[in-house]
Order: C-alpha cells, then sequence, then structure tokens
C-alpha cells in the first residue's frame, strides 16, 4: 500500500458521505452469496431502495436478458433469472449514482467513467466466459468497480493540482504516475482499499488494485489479468467518447500493436467473437440507465 501503510485510509475514510451510498447493494450482494439465502428476505432487502428496484427491473426487462413475459417485481427477478443475475443486477444498478457523476479532475464528462465502467464489465463477463470461468460474476463486479477510486480521489486530486506552486518539472507519462506524485497513491489502490473497507472478497478486490499492473502476467491470476485486459481493450475501442453505432475494432491491428498482452485463456483465438459478443451485449444495455 504505497510508502504509508494508512494512505488509502485517508482518501475513504468520508466514504459514507458518498451519494447515493451503495451499502444497501452491498448487503444485496452479501445475502446472494450465502447458500441458505431466503429469497422473501433478499427481495424485502432490495425493494428497501426504490431506485435500486427500479433500475434492476428496467435491466432485467433489457433485450439483453431476453424475456417474452415481462419481469414486474423483484421477487420475480430472483426466481426466473437467479441469484447469480441478481448479483449482477445489484451492483450494476447501484453503481449508476456513483458513477454518473462528472469527475473532473480526471475530465470525466458526466456519464463517461458510467460507460467506460459498464463497458469493462461486460467485456469481461465476455472473456472470462471463454476463458471458462467458474465465478464470471466476481470478474464482473471487479470490472464494473476497478475505477471506484476515482469518485473518491476526484476532489482531492483537483485540489492538489490546484495547489501546485509551479508547472511540474517534468511529464508525467501516465495518470498513475501524476496521482501517486500528487497524492502518494493511485485510484487502483485506493478502489481495492474501499472494496476491502466494504469487506468484498480479495478475488473481487485485488484484480480492481492490480488493474494498472501489466506484470500480471507473470504470476497474477486469471481474474486480475481479465480485469486488466477489458479495461485495456475498452480504452483501445474508445468507449466514453462516441457513441455505440461508432465502435469499430480491428482484431489483427489491435494484435500487431499489443504484443504484450496478459495471457488469458483462448482470448486471441477468439478476439473476433468475443468483441462481436461484447459490442452486441454493450448495445443492448447501454441506454437504460
Amino acid at each position: 500500500m504505497g510508502n504509508d501503510a494508512n494512505i488509502e485510509q485517508k482518501y475513504i475514510k468520508n466514504v459514507d458521505n458518498l451519494v447515493p451510498r451503495p451499502d444497501l447493494a452491498f448487503d444485496v450482494l452479501s445475502m446472494a452469496h450465502n447458500t441458505n439465502c431466503n429469497f422473501n428476505e433478499l427481495a424485502g432487502k432490495i425493494e428497501q431502495d426504490p431506485n435500486l428496484t427500479a433500475n434492476m427491473l428496467r435491466l432485467a426487462n433489457s433485450a439483453y436478458y431476453g424475456h417474452m413475459r415481462a419481469i414486474t417485481s423483484v421477487k420475480d427477478i430472483i426466481v426466473r433469472l437467479g441469484l447469480e443475475a441478481v448479483k449482477l443486477l445489484a451492483i450494476t444498478s447501484a453503481s449508476v449514482g456513483l458513477m454518473k457523476s462528472p469527475q473532473e479532475a480526471y475530465n470525466l464528462e458526466p456519464g463517461s467513467l458510467w460507460y467506460h465502467s459498464h463497458a469493462s464489465a461486460v467485456l469481461s463477463s465476455v472473456i472470462a466466459k471463454f476463458a471458462k470461468i467458474s465465478d464470471m460474476g466476481s470478474v464482473y463486479t471487479a470490472s464494473l468497480l476497478h475505477d471506484i477510486g476515482k469518485v473518491l480521489l476526484n476532489r482531492p486530486l483537483q485540489l492538489a493540482i490546484s495547489n501546485l506552486k509551479t508547472k511540474p518539472a517534468k511529464k508525467f507519462s501516465n495518470l498513475v504516475e501524476l496521482e501517486f506524485t500528487l497524492l502518494q497513491t493511485d485510484h487502483a489502490k485506493v478502489g481495492k482499499a474501499l472494496l476491502d473497507k466494504w469487506g468484498l472478497p480479495d478475488h473481487i478486490s485485488d484484480p480492481v488494485g492490480n488493474h494498472h499492473s501489466p506484470e500480471i502476467d507473470e504470476s497474477g491470476d486469471v481474474e486480475s489479468k481479465i480485469v486488466y485486459l477489458s479495461n485495456f481493450l475498452v480504452e483501445s475501442v474508445g468507449i466514453r467518447s462516441m457513441s455505440p453505432e461508432n465502435y469499430t475494432f480491428n482484431v489483427q491491428e489491435f494484435i500487431d500493436q499489443n504484443q504484450a498482452l496478459p495471457n488469458v485463456p483462448n482470448f486471441q483465438t477468439n478476439m473476433e467473437t468475443i468483441m462481436s459478443e461484447f459490442f452486441t451485449q454493450f448495445n443492448e444495455t447501454t441506454n437504460i440507465f
């Protein structure tokens, strides 16, 4: 954790002031992970938050889930789509409010962080399917939340930049270097610390902390490699700055320009199909919220 073991704690100590607060969604995730989960209790917990309920119903009735008969209640979602779908619906629906706000220090307009995060999550789930990962939901969640640290560092980074007395002597090669120079940490580390505080398991928080670490290919877990790869690919496609119908992706050109990608099972041989599935799924869900 950075040069100071407590530096990330400094930036997450006021997390309870986040609006909207995502506590309830994480309670839902915890309940859904419990093998003795009671469906009625789970539905009751979700229904405590009208916005969360409405968002989950909108997503459950989208073309992505493809149901002919309308899903009209939270119990319907649980019974007809299952607990795994409930986890994804809950964390996706709860993240919208947090991530649709502008992040001025990162030059992100309203909605930009959400589109990038949602696209990364959708792509990571497709990559995980081809890699035959058993817990695709955790990979999806880690990808969806990989930039959550930016929400917490936005204001401190703005202040640090405005307080600079003189122009830095060197140009920063990337965003993480800028963050670390001014704040002694970065959004990946802060994001991991936040998810640890919220009690999410290591196989979700570790990929968040590693998503700017290309060296993970040597010894990293496959979940971290997928989250890193999906973030990198979505940045390459340019999601945030274009409308969905304008997205393009040339597989061979991408391979030629990026020889040092993490080694994820079945990715390169299926890249054309993976990207096609991703574009279809992303376009089916991107305008719901």
